[in-house]
């Protein structure tokens, strides 16, 4: 297959520019990682962070007089650099479409724009894959289309926990809650700011027994616990309220979710940063064919290409993007359900 870059019926930089404000434009959906991960644009194609020296606050020492400050501590801190991997996705207008829509230019122009904001939402999509996966196990691992990937962030071992016994055999919600919490404020100097769960977890929660019984007392018969009733409970424990996270992706044969369903995630509040998601500059957006402006490089580029034998146009979205965390002990992973 020889594709070559198409402008005359659009241009790359004007339907970079078309997905680009389409995407600002779409109102808020499921994936919704970026608020702990945001999106950050780099003009580079390598990262470089700083890992493993959050935590704790240090403190400084008081001196006397005429004498030499003490020199701090970087803590444990390590480096971790790599490059930021490429992923691009195309999508063909067939010879018959274009048939169909001979002589309609704009019909064409038209289709070119839709297959090119739904190749960048694909683009999104995994993205937020590669959120969960980062903020669930502290790390990225890539295995995919030739690219073997695994970028470590160094998340203590301690804040991948499973309870002991699981909710759905009889395990104690509020307990398990409140021991977590105690491991994640021994790393971080305070409790989670908050939690996210599937809707598995909560189905399961309100159903068990010693919930209940913490809830509404010792003979709470069958009834389910009442969701603001849950959350009273966990503010009363100084505990944030769950939180029901529940986006899923196109997978075979059925929708993959994005975290695992079987376990929950504390997540530090709005004050603190566990990292970004870069998105850097691809090879297409410094083409000159492209036609991109230096400023508007990094992110998501599209383009069309033309094929003369058999006839069609493609639409092409590509990107280098990985979310980078340096702080990951800012979250917990606790495996609750079978």
């Amino acid at each position: 297959m020889a594709l070559s870059l198409d402008n005359e019926t659009l241009s790359a930089a004007d339907l970079t520019g078309y997905v680009r404000a389409a995407l600002e434009d779409l109102p808020e959906n499921a994936f919704t990682l970026s608020a702990f991960l945001p999106d950050v644009t780099v003009d580079d194609v390598d990262f470089r962070a700083n890992v493993g020296g959050g935590g704790l606050a240090r403190v400084a020492k008081f001196r006397a007089y005429d004498t030499e400050s003490p020199i701090s501590s970087r803590g444990a801190a390590r480096v971790i650099s790599g490059e930021l991997p490429p992923i691009s996705v195309k999508t063909r207008l067939d010879e018959y479409t274009r048939l169909k829509m001979r002589n309609a230019d704009q019909s064409i122009v038209d289709a070119l724009r839709a297959d090119g904001v739904t190749l960048a939402k694909q683009i999104r999509a995994r993205a937020e894959v590669a959120r969960g996966q980062l903020l669930q196990t502290g790390k990225v691992t890539l295995n995919e289309n030739g690219l073997t990937l695994e970028a470590d962030f160094g998340r203590a071992a301690k804040h991948t926990q499973t309870a002991t016994t699981l909710w759905g055999a009889g395990g104690n919600v509020v307990d398990d809650l409140l021991a977590w919490a105690e491991v994640y404020a021994a790393t971080n100097g305070a409790r989670p700011g908050r939690i996210l769960v599937s809707r598995q977890i909560l189905s399961t929660a309100i159903r068990n027994k010693s919930l209940a019984e913490a809830v509404y007392g010792s003979n709470p018969g069958t009834r389910l616990v009442k969701l603001t009733d849950l959350n009273d409970l966990l503010a009363a424990h100084g505990l944030p309220a769950f939180e029901v996270y529940e986006a899923k992706v196109a997978g075979a044969p059925n929708p993959a979710d994005v975290l695992d369903p079987k376990s929950l995630l504390f997540l530090p509040g709005a004050d603190q940063k566990i990292g970004e998601t870069l998105w850097g500059t691809t090879a297409e957006a410094i083409d000159a064919d492209y036609g991109i402006d230096s400023t508007e490089a990094p992110g998501i580029v599209v383009g069309t290409y033309s094929d003369k034998d058999p006839v069609a146009q493609w639409t092409k979205a590509s990107a280098i993007m990985l979310p980078v965390a340096p702080n990951t002990n800012l979250t917990l992973s606790a495996k609750v359900l079978a």
